[in-house]
């Protein structure tokens, strides 16, 4: 059974039964909130997060850390090329961000940003392996399964309402059709915590939830009836089987859908039927369909649909949501040929939704009390050969373009994966407003040259301004497992407010 406790119990000799100190996870958010307090220090936790998931390796340098713009020039070297966009100023004094950005430049005066995001694992072009440790805060194997973020805000602080699920996840589509897709759904699961925090999965925010629909014909009295059937029947069995941990959560499962299927709260996620035309097309992205260069992949509108949703949810009592833009593998953000086409059209769909959420949070004065997080699993940086992709582990980190020669626009673009340095950006809650934090290196390799922060104290920071300790652990296996590895992140005081 998961226990929460945490490092400090441990170092105290706390796997004494006598000495654990262990907390429920009500308690434990409680201290932690209590802790964010002390003394009068520093703003209240968040009691919401939206975190806003961009997988495929977002190029910072186009994006929130840009470079000095290089136009196209058939036959310049790698080495030149540093951004291909210009930069814009934004509502934040001093903080620059790349061109197609406007909206999101001007809510910056709202938000934080890390562009010194370090990490001392090189993951070459294995973009799954990054995005497990992004997700969980534990690379893979990790030797246990390892909980994502999500799980562990649930799984601490519990329900905001009783009738909304704490991990809500919008955006992905439920695939295990092969090996990838079942990687990644693991790596955003409950992992040893169990189904009960596993993420409610909504795949397209404008089809509502349809699995909390009875099937054609079921009435709610006889979905009653085989209901109680069920809970007859597992009572009358083995007194083992009935008694187990898993078959408890699984009917805790059963009976929480059939709450929310006749609870107020199930409007909340019918966004057509309940905003205003005008409410959802402030969300839709300004670019889809026959405007891309691969019209076969376009989720602008559905990530839209699903940040409007994720407002919403939040407005019911959510406490953590996660919206996606799905990954796939050169998809998305996932670009290598046309980069900077590409890059123009990614932000063509994103800019005016992730905007027009902090401007929405911020209108129903839901801001203070919403952390927003927006996060992808490695940055970019220029390729080293023309077919990029194939990299060795640590060679993007070490060299800086000479070699290559941009010979047309499908090179023009920043090719490579770049584990060392990444970005991050938080609105909302706790957090600072108005900072860039951190700074890199003008030229290849942008690495980090000023207050750099490893991941691991970004999760704690995250963990934080949720009113989580870092420390905190549940139990498996007869040991305990941190949401900070080993317990030891360290939050970024700079940061927060």
């Amino acid at each position: 059974m998961p226990r929460t406790i945490h490092r400090r119990d441990v170092l105290r000799g706390g796997l004494a039964a006598g000495a654990l100190g262990c907390l429920n996870a009500t308690r434990a958010g409680a201290l932690a909130a209590e802790s964010l307090r002390e003394g009068g220090r520093g703003k209240p936790p968040a009691q919401a997060c939206i975190f806003i998931w961009l997988p495929g390796g977002v190029a910072q340098a186009d994006t929130w850390d840009p470079k000095q713009f290089t136009p196209f020039s058939a036959g310049m070297k790698g080495s030149d090329l540093l951004g291909t966009c210009e930069s814009i100023p934004t509502s934040a004094e001093g903080v620059r961000l790349g061109a197609g950005m406007e909206r999101i430049a001007s809510v910056m005066d709202r938000g934080c940003l890390v562009r010194s995001l370090v990490s001392d694992v090189m993951f070459g072009a294995v973009h799954l392996r990054a995005q497990h440790s992004m997700m969980t805060g534990y690379l893979h194997p990790a030797g246990f399964k390892a909980p994502s973020i999500g799980a562990a805000v649930a799984r601490t602080l519990g329900r905001r309402d009783p009738r909304v699920p704490p991990y809500i996840y919008i955006g992905r589509d439920i695939d295990t059709a092969d090996a990838e897709n079942q990687f990644i759904a693991e790596y955003l699961g409950s992992g040893f915590y169990g189904v009960n925090w596993a993420p409610f999965m909504i795949p397209d925010p404008e089809q509502g939830v349809r699995t909390l629909e009875r099937a054609s014909g079921m009435g709610r009295e006889r979905h009653d009836q085989r209901l109680a059937l069920l809970q007859h029947l597992a009572a009358a069995g083995d007194p083992a089987l009935g008694s187990a941990e898993a078959a408890g959560a699984y009917m805790k499962m059963l009976t929480d859908a059939r709450e929310m299927m006749d609870s107020p709260v199930k409007r909340a996620f019918d966004i057509k039927g309940e905003e205003p035309e005008a409410v959802r097309a402030a969300y839709e992205p300004e670019i889809g369909g026959a405007g891309l260069l691969d019209p076969s992949y376009d989720h602008g509108r559905r990530f839209g649909s699903g940040l409007l949703l994720a407002r919403r949810l939040v407005e019911a009592g959510a406490r953590f949501v996660q919206v996606e833009y799905q990954y796939g593998p050169f998809k998305g953000f996932d670009m290598h040929e046309s980069g900077a086409r590409r890059m123009a059209e990614m932000k063509r769909q994103i800019d005016r939704p992730i905007a027009q959420l902090i401007t929405d949070l911020d209108r129903r004065g839901l801001l203070d009390s919403t952390l927003v997080v927006i996060a992808t699993e490695f940055g970019r940086t220029i390729a080293s050969a023309p077919a990029a992709g194939t990299e060795p582990e640590g060679s993007a980190e070490s060299h800086d373009g000479r070699h290559l020669v941009i010979e047309n626009e499908k090179m023009y673009g920043f090719h490579g994966h770049f584990s060392s340095c990444n970005c991050m950006a938080f609105f909302g809650g706790p957090m600072k407003r108005g900072l860039a934090y951190g700074s890199t290196a003008a030229r290849h390799p942008m690495v980090a040259i000023e207050n750099p922060v490893r991941l691991i104290d970004a999760h704690a920071t995250l963990y934080h301004a949720m009113g989580v300790r870092p420390d905190t652990a549940f139990v498996t296996e007869g040991r305990p497992v941190y949401v900070t590895k080993d317990g030891k992140g360290e939050p970024v005081q700079a940061l927060l407010g």
